[in-house]
C-alpha cells in the first residue's frame, strides 16, 4: 500500500527527534512521528500467531522492555502491544487491524535501532567516505555547474566571498535518516513476501530488495546534488555583511525527511509495495509442528543472541595489580601536579593544574612522578603511566620503550587536549599512533548549547564508566580509532568539530558554524588492549583540572580509567568465541525455523529476551569483577546537597558569577584539602560534611528522617542561608535540631566575630535563633552551631556573603584584601566544624 511507504518515511525520521543524534530530544515531535508512522502502516493485515504463541512472546519482552531507554523502548511497546492484542479475546476486527500494524511497527523500529546503532558506530571511526565516492561528489559539484575541487576530504566550492570547504562525508553522502528508510524497507518487503505482478506472475523477495537497494544508491547522488544546490544558493544569496550560517541546513531533521520524497516517488514506480489486505507470511496459525522442535528453536535463539550480546557487552577483568600509578611531568609543564591547591595559591594557574586529582587518586593508588627521561627500569617501578598533554617531543626509545612497558602487561593512559594546541597533539600522536590511534586535531562542540555537552551513559556502560554519573565534558578533541581494535567507551552524538587554526596563539578555531564541520556520531574515550597489557586514549584534559575535576562524573572517571588499566590481560580472551558460537547458534535457530509457521514472533522475542539477559548479566559481573577502588589513606569529604538545594555551581569549570551561586565556595572546600561531590537523597550523607547552600525545594519528611540520623552518628551539616534566598525552606530543614533563621530580622554591619577571626561587612543577613552564636551584627547572632548526637548543625544566616557575585566573581581571581577576608572566614568556619573544635576558640 502506497502510504505504507510514507509511514516508513516518518518512522525513519523519527529517530533524529528521539535520540538526540544531531539536536537535542524532542519528545513531542517524536511521539507524533511515531504514533502518525504507525498509523500509516494499519491496512496491511497479518494473521493472528497462535494465542499461546503471542503471550509466550509478550512475555519474553517484559525484560527488554523495562531495560531499554528511550526512544529504544517504543519499538518493543509497540511489538508487545500488538502480541497482546492478538493474544486478547475480542470478537471484533479491529484489535487485529491495529495488532498488525503496532506488530510491524516494531519490528520496522527495531531494525532501525540496529542501523542507527551501525551507522553511530561506523561514522564515529571515520565520517570520511572512501575516495570513489568522494569523487563522485566532486563530479555531481562539477555536473551543477560550480566551480570546484577537491582537496582529498573536502570539496572546495567557490563563491565571490569565500571558498567553502564542504566536507565529503559519509553524513552528506548516505544520511542516517535515509539509511534507516533503506534497511527498514528490506525489513517491510522481507516481511511482504513475493508481490504479484500486474501479469500475475510472482516478484521474489530478492529481487525486490535488491531493486530497493539500486533504487536508494541511484537517488544518493541527486539528493546530494540538492543539498549542495542549497547550500551554494544561500551562500550566493547571502549579503555581504552577514554572517555566513549555513551547515545547519546538513543537520536539520526536516530537511533529511523531505528529501524522502525522492525515494518514495522512485520506490512506487521500481518496487512493487504492499497491497492493502495482503496477508503477510512471518505469522501463520499454529501448524502440526512438533513442540520439542519449536521449544528447541526457541532454546537457541535465546543461548544464540545471550552468547553474541554477552560477547560483545563483556569486558574481561583480567589480574588486580599492585596500584602504582606514575605521572609524567618530564614530557609536560601543562596541568601540573605538584604545587598544592591551597589557601595561598590563587589565580588562574592554581586552577589550571591536577594537584587535586592527584592528591584524590594517592588515596586509593601509589602515586608517583617521572621526572627524568624514559627506560624499561623507570616503567618498571610502575603499573600505570599517566601521559598528559605532553609540550615536549618523545625519543624515539623512549616510545619503544613504552610500547614494550604496554606489551608486557602495563597500563598506558594517554590523556589528550583539543587542537593539537601548542603541538601536543603531535607529541602524544608519537606513541599513539604505535598503538593504532590518533588524536585528532580538532574542537569538538554540542550542536545546541556549544561548550556544554552532557554524556548520559549508555545501557551497558564498559567497566571504565559504570560508576560515573552523568558527566559534562569541556572542549575536547577526537578520537580516530583508524582499522584498530578496541572499543569505544565514550561515544557520542549530537556534535559537530572544528579544526585547529593555526593563526591563533593557542590553535583555538573562532567559534562558529563551517563547511568543513563533521557532525553526528565522534569517540571521545578509546580503551584497546595490546599484548598483555591496556591502553586507554583520553581526549579532554581540562575536566580534570582543580576548578572542575569534583564536578559530577569526573574523579569518578579518572578513577575508572586507572582501575581499568591497573588489571591485567587475561591469558585467554572467551569474547571472540561467544561472539562466533553466538552467531552460529543463531543462524541455526534461523535455518530450523524456516518451514515453521508462526515462529518468527517467537524467534524476535527470544533474541530479545537474550539480549535482556545478557545485558544484566554483564553489568553485574562488570560491577563485581572491577568495582571502585576503596581508598587507603583517609580524606575528609564534603557533599554539596542537590537533594533540597539547587543554587548555581559550575559546569564545566565554569561560573556564571550569579547572586545565588556557590561555585567559587565549593571549589574553595578543596583549598583545605577537602575533597567535594554533588549528591542527592541518600547519597548526599555519606560524607564528613554535608553544605545546603540556599535551600530552597520541598524538603520531604523521608529526607529529614534520614538527615536527623545522619547528624545523630556523628555526621555534620552546614547550612548557608540569607534574605536573598527569598523561597527558603532552611527551617524546614532544621525544625528538628531546635534552630532555625528568624526571618522576621534582616541586618547589615559590620560583622562581629571571636579574637583573631577575619572580619568583613554583612550586607544582608537573617538572626539566628537557638544553639550557640559565634557571629553577630550589632549583639545579634546571625551565626550559630549546635550539637545534636554525635554530630553537629551550623547554621549561616549571611550565606550571600559567599556567593558567587561577591566571591570574586571567577575562579581565576587573585584576591584583593578585602576579598581575602571573606575566603580566610569561610576557611575559618570549615576548619572549625570538621575539627569539631568550638566556634569561640
Amino acid at each position: 500500500m502506497k502510504r505504507s511507504w510514507i509511514g516508513l518515511a516518518l518512522l525513519s525520521a523519527s529517530w533524529l527527534f528521539g535520540l538526540s543524534y544531531y539536536h537535542d530530544t524532542e519528545w513531542l515531535i517524536w511521539t507524533v512521528l511515531v504514533a502518525v508512522g504507525t498509523g500509516l502502516l494499519i491496512g496491511i493485515h497479518i494473521r493472528r500467531p497462535a494465542k499461546l504463541e503471542a503471550v509466550a512472546s509478550a512475555l519474553m519482552l517484559l525484560p527488554a522492555i523495562y531495560l531499554a531507554h528511550w526512544p529504544y523502548k517504543a519499538a518493543l511497546i509497540l511489538f508487545f502491544i500488538g502480541l497482546v492484542l492478538f493474544a486478547a479475546p475480542i470478537p471484533r476486527r479491529w484489535p487485529e487491524v491495529f495488532a498488525s500494524a503496532a506488530v510491524l511497527a516494531g519490528i520496522i523500529l527495531l531494525s532501525q535501532a540496529l542501523a542507527m546503532l551501525g551507522y553511530e558506530y561506523v561514522t564515529a571511526r571515520s565520517h570520511e567516505l572512501p575516495q570513489p565516492l568522494s569523487y563522485l561528489l566532486y563530479a555531481v559539484s562539477q555536473a551543477l555547474g560550480i566551480h570546484a575541487a577537491f582537496d582529498g576530504s573536502n570539496l572546495a566550492l567557490y563563491t565571490p566571498r569565500i571558498v567553502h570547504l564542504l566536507g565529503a562525508t559519509w553524513e552528506l553522502f548516505l544520511d542516517p535518516v535515509t539509511f534507516c528508510f533503506l534497511i527498514g524497507g528490506i525489513v517491510m518487503l522481507c516481511l511482504n513476501g513475493p508481490a504479484k505482478l500486474p501479469n500475475g506472475k510472482k516478484s521474489s523477495i530478492a529481487r525486490q530488495i535488491a531493486t530497493l537497494i539500486i533504487v536508494i544508491a541511484a537517488w544518493l547522488p541527486f539528493r546530494a546534488a540538492i543539498l549542495i544546490s542549497i547550500f551554494m544558493h544561500r551562500a550566493l544569496r547571502t549579503e555581504y555583511d552577514s554572517a555566513l550560517a549555513l551547515v545547519s541546513q546538513f543537520w536539520n531533521p526536516w530537511i533529511h525527511l523531505a528529501l524522502l520524497l525522492g525515494p518514495i516517488l522512485l520506490i512506487l514506480r521500481f518496487v512493487n509495495a504492499p497491497l492493502a489486505g495482503h496477508k503477510f507470511m512471518f505469522l501463520e496459525r499454529e501448524s502440526v509442528v512438533k513442540p520439542l522442535k519449536r521449544f528447541g528453536v526457541i532454546a537457541l535463539t535465546f543461548a544464540g543472541s545471550f552468547m553474541l550480546m554477552t560477547g560483545i557487552f563483556f569486558d574481561m577483568p583480567g589480574q588486580r595489580k599492585q596500584g602504582r600509578v606514575m605521572v609524567d611531568e618530564y614530557h609536560s609543564d601543562w596541568e601540573p601536579t605538584d604545587r598544592p591547591f591551597d589557601t595561598e595559591y590563587y589565580g588562574q594557574e592554581s586552577g589550571y593544574n591536577y594537584a587535586c586529582i592527584y592528591d584524590y587518586c594517592s588515596r586509593f593508588y601509589e602515586m608517583s612522578r617521572l621526572d627524568n627521561p624514559i627506560d624499561d627500569a623507570v616503567l618498571q617501578s610502575c603499573d600505570v603511566f599517566m601521559v598528559k598533554v605532553p609540550t615536549s617531543r618523545y625519543e624515539q626509545n623512549e616510545i619503544a620503550a613504552i610500547e614494550r612497558f604496554v606489551e608486557r602487561g602495563g597500563g598506558l593512559m594517554l590523556v589528550g587536549e583539543h587542537t593539537n594546541v601548542f603541538n601536543t597533539g603531535i607529541f602524544i600522536n608519537d606513541i599513539a599512533k604505535v598503538f593504532g590511534i590518533r588524536f585528532c586535531y580538532d574542537c569538538l562542540f554540542d550542536i545546541d548549547t556549544t561548550f556544554f555537552q552532557l554524556y548520559n551513559l549508555p545501557l551497558v556502560p564498559h567497566p571504565i564508566i559504570q560508576n560515573m554519573p552523568p558527566l559534562n565534558f569541556a572542549v575536547s578533541c577526537s578520537i580516530n580509532p583508524g582499522v584498530s581494535s578496541g572499543r569505544a567507551v565514550i561515544r557520542s552524538t549530537g556534535l559537530k568539530n572544528l579544526p585547529a587554526d593555526y593563526h591563533t596563539s593557542n590553535f583555538y578555531p573562532q567559534v562558529e558554524d563551517r563547511a568543513e564541520m563533521r557532525y553526528g556520531s565522534f569517540v571521545q574515550l578509546w580503551a584497546a588492549r595490546h599484548g598483555a597489557g591496556r591502553v586507554i586514549a583520553f581526549t579532554d584534559s581540562t575536566i580534570f583540572s582543580n576548578f572542575a575535576t569534583f564536578e559530577p562524573g569526573k574523579a569518578e572517571l579518572m578513577l575508572g580509567m586507572l582501575e581499568w588499566l591497573n588489571h591485567s590481560n587475561p591469558s585467554f580472551n572467551p569474547q571472540p568465541l561467544l561472539v562466533l558460537f553466538g552467531i552460529l547458534i543463531l543462524a541455526v535457530a534461523l535455518i530450523l525455523s524456516r518451514n515453521l509457521n508462526g515462529i518468527w514472533v517467537i524467534f524476535i522475542s527470544a533474541a530479545l529476551f537474550g539480549w535482556a539477559n545478557a545485558a544484566v548479566s554483564t553489568r553485574l559481573i562488570h560491577r563485581y569483577s572491577i568495582p571502585l577502588p576503596q581508598a587507603k589513606r583517609p580524606m575528609v569529604k564534603v557533599v554539596i546537597d542537590r537533594t533540597v538545594c539547587d543554587a548555581p555551581l559550575s559546569r564545566s569549570g565554569f561560573i556564571a558569577g550569579e547572586k545565588n551561586g556557590f561555585g567559587i565556595f565549593e571549589r574553595w572546600i578543596l583549598r583545605l584539602g577537602y575533597f567535594t561531590s554533588r549528591q542527592q537523597g541518600k547519597d548526599a550523607l555519606m560524607g564528613e560534611l554535608i553544605v545546603f547552600t540556599y535551600p530552597n525545594l520541598t524538603v520531604k519528611d523521608k529526607f529529614r528522617e534520614n538527615l536527623v540520623s545522619y547528624v545523630k552518628s556523628g555526621g555534620k551539616v552546614l547550612i548557608l542561608d540569607s534574605p536573598e534566598n527569598t523561597e527558603s525552606t532552611a527551617n524546614s530543614l532544621l525544625y528538628p535540631f531546635g534552630i532555625s533563621l528568624n526571618q522576621r530580622y534582616r541586618l547589615n554591619g559590620q560583622l562581629k566575630a571571636p579574637e583573631s577571626w577575619p572580619v568583613v561587612k554583612i550586607d544582608s543577613a537573617y538572626q539566628i535563633d537557638g544553639g550557640k552564636p559565634f557571629l553577630w551584627i550589632a549583639n545579634r547572632p546571625i551565626a550559630a552551631k549546635i550539637n545534636y548526637g554525635k554530630g553537629t548543625v551550623t547554621v549561616i544566616g549571611f550565606g550571600s556573603r559567599f556567593a558567587d557575585a561577591f566571591m570574586g566573581v571567577s575562579g581565576n581571581v587573585i584576591p584583593n584584601n578585602e576579598l581575602r577576608q571573606v575566603y580566610e572566614l569561610q576557611f575559618r568556619i570549615l576548619k572549625e566544624i570538621i575539627s569539631g573544635e568550638p566556634m569561640m576558640n
